[in-house]
This record gives structure tokens, sequence and C-alpha cells, in this order.
């Protein structure tokens, strides 16, 4: 039977799921680009190792034969993530810390 658009109704939950979509889609491109910069501009690899010597990311056809990093020092790109999200969550303690301090002393000087 034909429909009337009196007779038509709003439904909510598709406008819900086409809005999940399209930000489902932003986020797949968002990544892609997120997973080209995370590659390496000449090998198309993933970056999985830290150049200790020239404070790069590199992948590792580049440590073992890229020849640009001969006799460079190399650590696991990993352990250092890991040691710089140590030293910010410690940076981020003494910021709470010192911050709690200037609250106090500008309630003082309020006082």
């Amino acid at each position: 039977a034909p429909l009337q658009l009196r007779e038509l109704v709003n439904c909510r939950w598709a406008e819900e799921v086409t809005q999940q979509l399209d930000t489902l889609q932003l986020c797949n491109l968002t990544k892609h680009e997120e997973n080209e910069k995370d590659k390496c501009e000449n090998h198309h690899e993933k970056l999985s190792v830290f150049c200790w010597t020239c404070k790069k990311c590199i992948c590792h056809q580049c440590a073992l034969w890229g020849g640009m990093h001969g006799g460079h020092t190399f650590k696991p790109l990993a352990e250092i993530y890991e040691q710089h999200v140590t030293k910010v969550n410690e940076e981020v303690t003494k910021l709470r810390r010192r911050l709690m301090e200037l609250i106090s002393l500008v309630q003082e000087v309020v006082r």
C-alpha cells in the first residue's frame, strides 16, 4: 500500500546508528592516517626501534640494514615509550603537588 507523508514516523534508532557509522568511518580514516605516520618513510614498516644516537624512531630494517644508523645504539620503542610515560607521570605528580601548594598559599592570602 502506498504511504502518505503524514503516516511516516521518525525513527531515532536509525539516526543514532547512522551517526555511529559516520563516527566509525571518521575514526577509521584517522587511524589510517595515524598508521601512515607510524611507518618508516623508506621501508613503509612499523616504527619499532628507537635510535638512541639520532633520538629518532626507526623501523627494524633501518636499524639492521639502513646504513644511516651504522654503529648507533638502539632500544626497543616500547621500552623508550614506557620510560617517557613514567617521566611524564612523575612530572604530573610534581605539578599537582605544586598546584596544591599554590592553592594553599592563595587561601592564606585571602584569609
